[in-house]
């Protein structure tokens, strides 16, 4: 994973509908994975280059306090490369 990495988490369908929507129109950033992680929370995982991803989280953070409530968002420059299967446990065998 040579891209840095951005998390956001939100509350409820339509905040994350909103929030991603804002992300993928606002940078050159792509939708990396959607996760139901409980209680309502939906964290959008976002992959690019740095620039982007930094605006995109903002911008996707702004969107989402429009709308509902951000729970936390995360920007990873250079993420370790096991990161993402520690993230997705499920995608082990994928790369």
């Amino acid at each position: 994973m040579n891209q840095s990495l951005g998390i956001i988490e939100v509350i409820g369908m339509a905040t994350a509908s909103s929030c991603i929507d804002a992300m993928v129109k606002s940078a050159f950033v792509e939708v990396h994975e959607i996760k139901r992680t409980g209680s309502g929370l939906i964290a959008v995982m976002i992959r690019g280059d740095l620039a982007s991803v930094q605006v995109a989280i903002e911008i996707g953070a702004e969107a989402a306090s429009r709308l509902g409530e951000v729970a936390g968002l995360s920007v990873i420059p250079r993420p370790y490369e096991g990161l993402e299967v520690l993230i997705s446990p499920e995608k082990k065998g994928d790369s």
